[in-house]
C-alpha cells in the first residue's frame, strides 16, 4: 500500500485571525491617498486595474488583474463568457488594503483575479517594531499575506498568496469583500 499526502498550497488555509492578532501594513502618514476606482470587468477578456497614489509619479498602490472568464456569480445568479460586472475597488484609508464591491460577486476558483499591493515607495514596516515575533521590518515583510474578512472581524489568507520580493505582496481574490497585506502577531 502507498499513502500518498497532498497539501493544498494554493488554496485559503483553514487559520482565521482576528484582526487585533494581525499587523496590518500601514502606509506612510504623508502618503497621498488612493481614491476609488470603478472599472467594468468583462468575461470575455483580461482586465487589469491599477490604483494609483496621486504624486507626481502615480505611484502604484494596487493592482487586480482579472483573468477572461474570472466573473461566476452576482448574487447567486451565474454570469455567462459574455456578461459583464461594473466592480469598485476601495483603498483602506492609512493601511494597505482594499474593498472590491458589489457585495455578492463570485469570481470562478479557475480564474481568479490576482490582487498585488505594492509598498515600495509609502509603505511604513514599523508596526513590526517591538514585536517578538519578527527579528525586523524585513522579517515582517517576508511574513506578509493578503487576509480576507472571512466575518467581521476575522480573517483568513487569500489563495496563492505570497510577498513578492521586498517591497509587495500578492494574492488571488475570490470574491467581494475586504482585503488588508498583513502577518501575524
Amino acid at each position: 500500500m502507498i499513502l500518498v499526502g497532498c497539501e493544498d498550497l494554493g488554496g485559503p488555509t483553514d487559520e482565521t485571525l482576528a484582526t487585533a492578532d494581525l499587523l496590518i501594513l500601514r502606509q506612510q502618514a504623508a502618503a497621498p491617498a488612493p481614491g476609488n476606482e470603478t472599472i467594468w470587468v468583462v468575461n470575455s477578456r483580461p482586465v487589469t486595474l491599477n490604483v494609483l497614489h496621486p504624486d507626481a509619479g502615480n505611484t502604484l498602490y494596487l493592482r487586480i488583474e482579472f483573468p477572461s472568464g474570472s466573473l461566476d456569480a452576482l448574487g447567486g445568479t451565474p454570469l455567462g463568457p459574455t456578461d459583464s460586472v461594473q466592480v469598485t475597488v476601495r483603498p483602506r484609508s492609512g493601511e494597505y488594503g482594499f474593498s472590491i464591491s458589489p457585495s455578492g460577486l463570485v469570481f470562478a476558483t479557475g480564474a481568479l483575479p490576482r490582487a498585488t499591493l505594492d509598498y515600495a515607495v509609502y509603505g511604513d514596516r514599523s508596526v513590526a517594531d517591538g514585536v517578538p515575533t519578527y527579528a525586523d521590518r524585513d522579517a515582517y515583510s517576508a511574513a506578509l499575506d493578503i487576509w480576507t474578512e472571512v466575518t467581521s472581524g476575522q480573517w483568513g489568507r487569500t489563495p496563492s498568496t505570497a510577498p513578492i520580493g521586498v517591497d509587495a505582496v500578492e494574492g488571488r481574490v475570490e470574491a467581494a469583500g475586504n482585503y488588508v497585506a498583513a502577518a501575524p502577531r
